[in-house]
């Protein structure tokens, strides 16, 4: 998970419960509060995983489209699927480029050159 979103479930607290019904008196604030942050965590992942998906489900369009009249850009489209890899690449590293590197079997400067030559950071 990256830093922005550790630090987004991390913000709950206490004053965003308020008004949320609660199980009765047994569950204490801390442990609604923990399960909470847990649920938040779940969702962003899986809203980051969906993102990917839909992503993937693009490019797979544009490939079945192409048909004998019709033309692509093939530079530009591979361009596209490559900022989207490293893109995806840095989100699973939270951002350590040697990492993401490893993650798409590329050299550090191979990765740090894609990253210049596309402004990516």
């Amino acid at each position: 998970m990256s830093t922005a979103k550790a630090a987004l479930v991390e913000s709950i607290n206490k004053r965003h419960l308020r008004g949320l019904p609660s199980r009765g008196r047994t569950h204490h604030t801390a442990e609604r509060l923990k399960k909470i942050r847990e649920m938040a965590s779940d969702l962003i992942e899986e809203a980051s995983a969906l993102e990917h998906e839909t992503e993937l489900a693009d490019a797979n369009a544009t490939i079945a489209g192409l048909g004998i009249n019709g033309a692509i850009d093939f530079f530009s489209e591979v361009q596209k699927f490559e900022v989207k890899l490293i893109k995806r690449a840095l989100e699973l590293a939270d951002g350590n480029q040697a990492r993401a590197a490893k993650i798409l079997g590329l050299g550090t400067t191979t990765l740090n050159y894609k990253i210049k030559t596309y402004a990516l950071l």
